[in-house]
């Protein structure tokens, strides 16, 4: 079905429109402003305000919106005179705009603030957990990490505190396990709220396919689930893994590891980004290229910005004007 192709911002004579992967305008350009496609929806600009289009250049928003925030779980966040509420995914206003503040949906809630207090309401738009936090986070993995009397705990979706407010930093759940910090170092509970990792990292990651980067002596490795040292301290920057791979970098330069500790992209670029499509885009001397996983360069390092590729094209900058690519490195897309 063409609805589930995906489409790209342009602009071309002051307005936006979008395109397919082949560089076909699908969507005349007409909007004063345009974002990705998120779901169904895309942020466009109408006069001074936002709204959304549809796949077929529709606008279906049901209201004109000051901003636009996060979008998950197929609901974006809208601010409408001053408050924030929440858009379906068919551009209709779900939950009315009467919070002073909201998050995103996460595990089928959302963070909002009434006042100086958070709580959480459900798809809906009903309160489920009663405002009464100073700050509330996403859940994940049925606990939400919440501010009460100055100090961080975590509560499960009734609303009860499953581990008390005690730690002063701490992140949400990830694998299991929480990073919280106790006397300035960084160590990792379960849901439990037992400390089964000791404190003694001064920055930690949270927990991705079974291995946490953190940071020792101001050198970072990787730890696993019961907290030995898989991976040696010796990087000065850790990403987290990601199918397989991890983004690192010794003094300047960038490169990527496996979970055996090995460099299977070189560790000697000026920067690294993403995995996509089987292509990692790399810096060298200010310019950005994409290189397969042999290191052969695939797009030479020519443009100033580049972003990931989705179906097969990437949005990249070169001498200040926004083009599209393909994976050859063809422009698709290219206004002169």
């Amino acid at each position: 079905m063409a609805d589930n192709k995906s489409l790209y911002p342009i602009k071309l004579n002051g307005k936006y429109g979008y395109i397919d992967n082949t560089g076909k305008i699908v969507i005349e350009p007409k909007f004063e402003y345009g974002e990705e496609f998120y779901g169904e929806l895309a942020v466009i600009g109408i006069g001074d305000n936002f709204g959304f289009t549809d796949k077929a250049g529709s606008i279906v928003s049901s209201e004109e919106f000051q901003d636009v925030f996060e979008y998950s779980e197929g609901y974006t966040v809208v601010e409408l005179n001053g408050k924030k509420g929440f858009v379906d995914e068919k551009g209709n206003l779900k939950i009315k705009a009467v919070y002073d503040e909201a998050n995103g949906f996460a595990e089928d809630l959302a963070a909002v603030q009434i006042g100086y207090k958070w709580g959480f309401i459900n798809k809906e738009g009903s309160i489920v957990i009663e405002p009464e936090y100073l700050a509330a986070y996403d859940f994940s993995e049925g606990l939400a990490l919440v501010q009460l009397g100055g100090k961080l705990g975590y509560i499960d979706k009734n609303g009860k505190i499953v581990i008390e407010p005690e730690y002063d930093y701490a992140h949400g759940f990830s694998e299991g396990m929480a990073a919280v910090q106790v006397n300035g170092n960084y160590g990792y509970i379960n849901n439990k709220g037992e400390m089964v990792i000791k404190p003694k990292y001064s920055l930690v990651n949270d927990f991705s396919e079974g291995l946490a980067a953190v940071e020792l002596n101001n050198k970072y490795g990787y730890i696993n689930a019961s907290g030995k040292t898989v991976i040696e301290f010796k990087y000065d920057w850790a990403d987290s893994f990601y199918e397989g791979l991890a983004a690192v970098a010794i003094e300047d330069k960038y490169g990527f590891i496996n979970k055996e500790g090995k460099e299977v992209i070189a560790v000697k670029y000026d920067n690294v980004d993403v995995v996509s499509e089987g292509l990692i885009s790399v810096e060298v001397n200010g310019k950005w290229g994409f290189i397969d996983m042999e290191e052969n360069f695939v797009i030479n390092p020519v443009f100033d910005e580049v972003s990931k590729f989705i179906d097969g094209a990437s949005k990249v900058l070169f001498e200040n004007r926004t083009r599209y690519i393909d994976k050859k490195g063809e422009y698709i897309w290219k206004v002169e």
